[in-house]
């Protein structure tokens, strides 16, 4: 990642005002409400693929029991984060690009009374600032997209987990010819930003900064299925809406990726479709 690069990336997702819009959101949703839980967050906090179904799904793989250490590398708004500290009681440490998102983070936490066990700071997850073995779980959902360096990344992340622990990447990976992916898409407005990497490239630097990979999913149905959830809410733009079984897709409120957030919901569900690109999650334990 060049020294330009980290700026290019933040100021791809700094709006300014998102924690005004933020509240605004959950003003419209929750009138009159001030104190929140987690669960009402659902539709505002979880920027990733899947939003919060998927946040469970890759949270039942990380072996969690109350009091472990969890590094969320690439934390956003904080949702996932928040979700492991209300459900399995462990203590987060969140770390972000982008201090407008760090600063939302931290306001989000506060109204659902989890400070004491959720922390963010504002940082470069390729340099992280943390003593070796600080960690006993890690993982990080959409994030290696904006990463161009994914071998330190790795290294940096197996240097703070402990003997064993575990580690989860969920990525958007590349499958097909990467001319032909087409942007505007949540994690870059323009490819000179993406950092999309195959399936076999992960393999190869997680292995070689000391990680076996024990499990690999492809998330991709679930990915369509509420990609397109999505794309129909925010086309009537309505509240969010709860589908058959529970699963509450990314909700037209959710203000993190701007103005043209349709565009780049639709533009994530063509790539998709067109076997170009891939929700995937490898679960790995450090060696």
């Amino acid at each position: 990642m060049t020294a330009q690069q980290p700026s290019a990336i933040a100021g791809h997702y700094r709006q300014g005002d998102l924690r005004r819009k933020i509240d605004e959101a959950l003003d419209r949703l929750y009138p009159g409400q001030p104190a929140l839980t987690t669960d009402d967050l659902h539709g505002v906090d979880e920027f990733h693929t899947g939003g919060h179904p998927a946040t469970r799904e890759l949270a039942a793989h990380l072996e969690l029991s109350a009091g472990l250490r969890v590094l969320d590398v690439g934390s956003g708004l904080g949702g996932p984060a928040r979700h492991l500290a209300q459900h399995a009681g462990v203590d987060v440490t969140g770390v972000d690009l982008t201090e407008e998102y760090v600063d939302v983070a931290r306001r989000l936490t506060d109204r659902v009374g989890l400070a004491d066990r959720v922390r963010f700071q504002q940082g470069d997850v390729t340099a992280l600032s943390f003593p070796r073995a600080s960690f006993d779980r890690a993982w990080m959902l959409h994030v290696g997209m904006n990463i161009e360096d994914k071998a330190r990344l790795f290294t940096e992340i197996s240097r703070v987990l402990t003997d064993n622990g575990l580690f989860i990447v969920y990525d958007v990976m590349l499958l097909g010819d990467p001319t032909l992916v087409s942007y505007p898409l949540p994690w870059a407005s323009e490819p000179e930003h993406s950092f999309l990497a195959r399936p076999e490239e992960y393999r190869s630097l997680l292995r070689k900064a000391g990680f076996d990979i024990v499990a690999e999913h492809d998330h991709r149905t679930q990915a369509v299925r509420l990609l397109r959830a999505a794309g129909d809410a925010h086309r009537r733009n309505s509240t969010p809406h709860h589908p058959a079984g529970g699963d509450t897709p990314p909700a037209p409120i959710n203000v993190a990726m701007g103005a043209d957030a349709s565009t780049k919901v639709a533009k994530a569900l063509q790539n998709i479709e067109e076997g170009l690109l891939a929700p995937t999650e490898m679960v790995c334990r450090l060696r």
